[in-house]
């Protein structure tokens, strides 16, 4: 076998159409991601430094490797197909609508004293997602005297973006907050060499648990039934069948009166649901 650092990345061979369809139909099966007959390339791109790191020179190699070592590879190989594309408040009209409507709905008619009100940010990559609804609830706890008790879990599939969502260290210049005083109150900047990036503050990640977890696990190791599902920019990457399965199963995991939001460049058009729409790509589970 020869190594790839003889060829370069740049000389790997091309994928073939078998080798395509065989690493698509892995991935399907591990996932759920539906890679297109054009993503070829891109899939080429992200796998060739892996290609690198394990001395591979060709792509049947990388899928005798994933055959001798499926676990353990399969994951890297989510994990690099994966996209974690997300920032602190992306697709603003989501929480500025939780926090002026839906919450004030959800405490109407679901948890009372005592209660908690428990919110799931799936797929939620990175954090910024899930540290986001973190602030809106507590901005919103602090303005009703009579308290809001929450907890947020987020999940995603990758564990390299779990990995960094725990770390919870982000770029200063990538916030993006609403309002600068938030930074202050939620952020702690850091010094030195890290004096570009900041930490979020301890008191709100104690308040966000993060798992790996695959959508499509048989069983979802979250507390339920949840009031708020976040699963926003997901279903685009998966096929019609599997969509209808999530959200069928989303449905499932929500109180009766709760809310899901999805992304703005999903679309539950196509697929048949048992949500109400209010707008916004925002869907409440019938009471």
């Amino acid at each position: 076998m020869a190594a790839i650092t003889q060829w370069g990345l740049d000389r790997l061979p091309p994928m073939s159409d078998q080798t395509y369809q065989d690493l698509c139909r892995l991935i399907h099966q591990h996932s759920r991601i539906h890679l297109t007959p054009n993503k070829r390339v891109l899939l080429s791109s992200r796998l060739g430094k892996r290609l690198r790191e394990l001395g591979l020179s060709s792509w049947d190699d990388y899928l005798h490797w994933l055959q001798k070592h499926r676990e353990s590879e399969l994951d890297t190989l989510i994990d690099l197909i994966a996209t974690n594309h997300t920032h602190f408040f992306r697709e603003i009209v989501h929480f500025e609508t939780v926090s002026s409507q839906l919450l004030n709905e959800l405490l109407r008619h679901s948890p009372t004293a005592g209660q908690v009100l428990r919110c799931w940010s799936a797929a939620s990559s990175s954090g910024e997602e899930a540290f986001s609804l973190a602030i809106v609830l507590s901005e919103y706890a602090a303005q009703h005297p009579s308290g809001l008790r929450w907890q947020i879990d987020a999940t995603d599939i990758s564990n390299r973006a779990i990995q960094k969502a725990r770390q919870a260290v982000y770029p200063i210049d990538r916030l993006g907050l609403p309002e600068p005083s938030l930074m202050h109150k939620y952020f702690q900047k850091g010094s030195g060499p890290f004096s570009q990036s900041c930490k979020v503050k301890d008191e709100l990640r104690r308040k966000v648990n993060f798992h790996r977890m695959n959508l499509f696990d048989k069983n979802y190791r979250i507390p339920q039934p949840q009031h708020l599902v976040f699963c926003r920019n997901a279903l685009i990457y998966f096929d019609l069948e599997s969509q209808a399965e999530l959200i069928q199963r989303l449905h499932d995991v929500l109180e009766p009166g709760g809310y899901l939001i999805v992304g703005h460049s999903d679309s539950l058009l196509r697929t048949p649901h048992p949500f109400q729409g209010i707008g916004n790509s925002i869907y409440q589970r019938k009471r």
